[in-house]
């Protein structure tokens, strides 16, 4: 017996991909990044990341289509091009290169964070400062009040003065820091 291939019909050969033109190119851009992007993004990668691996599946894709290598169908060949981007995408995740890029972002932040605990401590070194200068009435109040976290009235009462009496008390101490700060500042310029 001798074995016969089938004819295909003329629509069954519209379905089958034998080149990519430039608005297939397209249409397969728009309708498969998304779901790469997503992907890549959920697995720690950036948007960024995920358009250059969607890049380089595409392109794959277009050279086996183009060699001869991928023979399915249009319709197939979205899922076709998630998968390459799928292991591109692992292959980064478990390269060398990957992994001591993660190391130097790491110790990026790792230094970014050491620079602003830094500079926090020169600033509640500098807020210190300026507390010291306040009378000891200021400073009472403003530690009962911001670090203690009590009330108004409850240090009104511990104080003995009424509660509008020591809200313009909280008012004028706040006012005495803020105009240190603001003369610090302007010696601070004088001096550039």
């Amino acid at each position: 017996m001798e074995s016969r291939k089938r004819q295909k019909s003329p629509s069954e050969e519209d379905d089958n991909v034998r080149s990519l033109s430039k608005e297939t190119l397209k249409q397969l851009y728009a309708d498969n990044f998304p779901s790469v992007a997503q992907y890549i993004t959920h697995n720690s990668g950036s948007q960024e990341q995920a358009k250059d691996i969607f890049q380089e599946a595409l392109i794959a894709a277009w050279l086996n289509v183009s060699g001869g290598r991928y023979t399915g169908r249009v319709a197939s060949l979205g899922g076709y091009i998630f998968t390459i981007a799928k292991h591109k995408w692992l292959d980064k995740l478990k390269s060398k290169s990957h992994r001591s890029t993660m190391r130097l972002v790491s110790e990026e932040v790792e230094e970014e964070v050491i620079e602003d605990l830094d500079s926090l401590n020169d600033n509640i070194d500098y807020l210190n400062k300026l507390y010291a200068q306040l009378d000891e009435k200021c400073q009472h109040m403003l530690k009962k009040f911001y670090f203690d976290k009590m009330s108004l009235r409850d240090i009104a009462v511990e104080m003995g003065v009424e509660e509008a009496s020591l809200r313009t008390m909280k008012y004028r101490c706040m006012m005495k820091l803020r105009k240190m700060h603001l003369s610090n500042k302007e010696n601070q310029n004088d001096e550039r």
